[in-house]
């Protein structure tokens, strides 16, 4: 194990800059609040949306309400514009609109991509992983794309959303079990599956592509039925809607949004709370083990904002701790929720920080490091308050983040250990020769990563480094027929469960019809039980 040299404090946070100082392109500045602010980092992000107009009007509204913040916003070769169309009918929000679930089989259902499966396959190794099954795009998306949500997994069900439909496969063989289409383009969706498996999706509101995103609907993955519906009444002239901040802590799911925030009963859709008094009001949360607000305070100013950490008690919403962000800095990310590490973001002296805090909301270690990092954030739209997009990983100990790939957008990483109580770095993780790879969970004290597709052919992999180790150890190498539409896939995402490795598209679109259905969504891998796994 190597320790890097001392690397000098600068600021109440740190000298730590999470986007590095080689920006790969010019910052630009918007001025929306609450949103988290994603540097110029290769590495998976979403289509931004249609915020052009929305960002024109909120400007001028927001300075003028005070305790707004500024952040800036990066890009890489994968950013692009998305959704730019999506005009719609059907019946008012306020009401029951999904179309029924329809069974395994049923029409629409295009089933897996069999003769590619095959075809991957065939391009095996002895030790690579199998490809139990793929599925291309069979749902016909507006303009340039929309943004595919999940997945999320229940059973023997693995779920994903893109634009106006809710699809639950089947794990074993990736055929429908159910699908669920609405009325309405889902705008966002909540990160977390509830334990008894229940999302809620953020619709638009009205006809056409212009309604705001203030419809919540809950979906229940078991059955593929959606729930309760309640429409997010405005709470007062500065009740501004852009996207909601919406996450599931037990039976608790919010909505978020600048100066004024609500929540909800999961079960039933029961307001639970809204906006309490003070000056300093939560626009922004984190969910999952605890339910963590970002809040701004109405004493701020656009260039030097007043902001605050809480975490809440998710039936009440009632501060259980506060803990005060040095003023100019605003929250734009949580990087892990239990334990919690923050992400912070000081536009007027363009300083950044992560901030470790312990279970009462105090101080725990301001995280150090002279890397320049990429912690792989795919923010959605610039006009968004979603704190949880960013491929890190965390146990009670310490904290896992990407580097910035050297040489460029195609060279190698690494991943960077910190210790959350000292806040240094204690071990850097070199990706294999040519790979970038990303951190993607804690499992039993060992740090799961990512391991990305080369463009020179090679194929992906699922890696495993132990505690303490600083060379990664291969558990699923991808077939070498995986690797281009595994390239292809745009802000692919991955979760490994149950020795199963699936990947997803985090949008989905095309310069037509035929294209965008040519899109690989989501892809399922399975060790091979009779070959030996190698190491890299």
């Amino acid at each position: 194990m190597t320790n890097p040299p001392p690397h000098p404090e600068q600021g109440p946070y740190g000298s730590l800059n999470p986007y590095g100082g080689d920006r790969l392109r010019p910052p630009q500045q918007s001025p929306p609040p609450g949103d988290p602010a994603q540097g110029p980092v290769p590495g998976p992000r979403r289509g931004r949306g249609r915020v052009a107009g929305l960002l024109a009007a909120l400007v001028a509204v927001l300075l003028v309400a005070g305790g707004v913040s500024w952040y800036a916003l990066g890009g890489d070769d994968e950013d692009r514009a998305r959704r730019a169309g999506g005009a719609g009918n059907g019946a008012p929000a306020g009401g029951r609109s999904a179309s029924p679930s329809a069974p395994a089989g049923a029409a629409g259902d295009t089933g897996p991509d069999t003769a590619a499966a095959e075809r991957i396959n065939a391009s095996r190794a002895p030790g690579d992983a199998r490809l139990d099954w793929t599925r291309k795009n069979d749902i016909d998306v507006p303009g340039l794309g929309a943004d595919q949500f999940g997945p999320w997994t229940t059973g023997d069900t693995v779920a994903t959303a893109l634009y106006r439909t809710v699809t639950g496969y089947s794990v074993a063989d990736g055929r429908h079990k159910w699908s669920l289409r609405l009325d309405r383009e889902i705008c966002r969706a909540t990160p977390q599956a509830s334990a008894d498996g229940r999302i809620v999706v953020v619709t638009r509101e009205g006809t056409g592509s212009s309604g705001e995103c203030r419809v919540l609907r809950m979906i229940d993955l078991r059955t593929g039925k959606q729930g309760w519906q309640r429409t997010v009444a405005k709470e007062g002239q500065w009740d501004i809607f852009a996207e909601l901040s919406t996450v599931i802590t037990g039976n608790t799911v919010t909505a978020g949004r600048a100066g004024y925030s609500t929540a909800y009963r999961l079960g039933d859709g029961t307001r639970l709370f809204g906006r309490g008094p003070g000056p300093c009001h939560p626009f922004a949360f984190a969910g999952g083990p605890k339910l963590i607000a970002a809040a701004s305070c109405d004493d701020g100013t656009a260039d030097k904002p007043h902001e605050q950490i809480q975490e809440l008690d998710p039936e009440t919403g009632k501060a259980r701790w506060t803990h005060e962000v040095k003023r100019g800095y605003h929250v734009d990310h949580v990087y892990s929720v239990q334990p919690l590490v923050v992400s912070l973001y000081n536009r007027a002296e363009n300083k950044r920080g992560l901030l470790a805090l312990t279970d009462k909301g105090t101080r725990r270690a301001a995280l150090v490091g002279p890397d320049q990092y990429a912690p792989g954030c795919a923010d959605r739209s610039s006009a968004t308050n979603d704190l949880q997009t960013c491929r890190t990983a965390a146990d009670a100990g310490t904290f896992a983040m990407a580097t910035v790939p050297t040489p460029g957008l195609k060279g190698t990483n690494r991943i960077v250990v910190f210790s959350l109580d000292t806040g240094r770095v204690v071990r850097r993780i070199p990706a294999p020769a040519g790979r970038t790879m990303f951190p993607l969970r804690m499992a039993g004290g060992e740090l799961l990563a990512e391991v990305h597709p080369t463009f020179q052919g090679g194929s992906g992999m699922l890696a495993s480094v132990a505690p303490g180790a600083t060379t990664p150890k291969t558990l699923l190498r991808l077939p070498p027929g995986s690797a281009e539409p595994h390239r292809g896939m745009d802000s692919p995402r991955a979760v490994y469960e149950d020795g199963r490795y699936t990947i997803v598209a985090g949008s989905i679109g095309g310069s037509s019809d035929a294209e965008e259905k040519k899109r690989e969504t989501i892809m399922s891998f399975s060790a091979d039980e009779t070959t030996e796994v190698p190491t890299p």
